[in-house]
């Protein structure tokens, strides 16, 4: 099989978006399990005062478990690239809107500009996937000499 610099390009745009797919899903997993197991260390890393109960930190520690899986099924499963996107912007506006209106640690707003910037960066590696995938690799690059 010969390299060309086609075949190279499929894989490269392959391997950039498995790799977002893994970072985000990842992510979101070992935020889960922080504030799953160790909510109160993880409230006052981000800026939080001490909270009387732990039951919805820990509670979103759940649901971040959750989506994280959710985002890596995207590795086995494209379709799931969705739920990527439609959760990060729904967290981006979230975040917006308590940073706002209710006030937040400053934390809240980088948090927020990197669950903007992690479905930005997906869609782009997804749109330069898909152009790459309609443009055939040469036959001649795929058979050995």
């Amino acid at each position: 099989m010969f390299l060309t610099f086609a075949t190279i390009a499929h894989w490269r745009a392959d391997l950039l978006l498995r790799g977002l797919i893994l970072l985000i899903g990842v992510h979101s997993c070992l935020l889960g399990v922080g504030m799953l197991f160790v909510p109160r260390v993880m409230l006052r890393t981000f800026g939080f005062g001490e909270q009387t109960s732990l039951f919805f930190p820990s509670q979103s520690g759940v649901f971040l478990l959750i989506i994280g899986v959710l985002h890596l099924r995207a590795l086995v499963k494209p379709s799931f690239v969705e739920v990527i996107v439609v959760s990060k912007a729904l967290a981006v506006l979230f975040l917006a809107v308590h940073a706002v209106f209710l006030g937040v640690p400053p934390i809240i707003w980088a948090a927020g500009a990197g669950d903007a910037a992690m479905p930005a960066a997906v869609i782009i590696a997804l749109r330069r996937h898909q152009r790459l995938r309609e443009t055939p690799v040469p036959e001649s690059a795929l058979s050995s000499p």
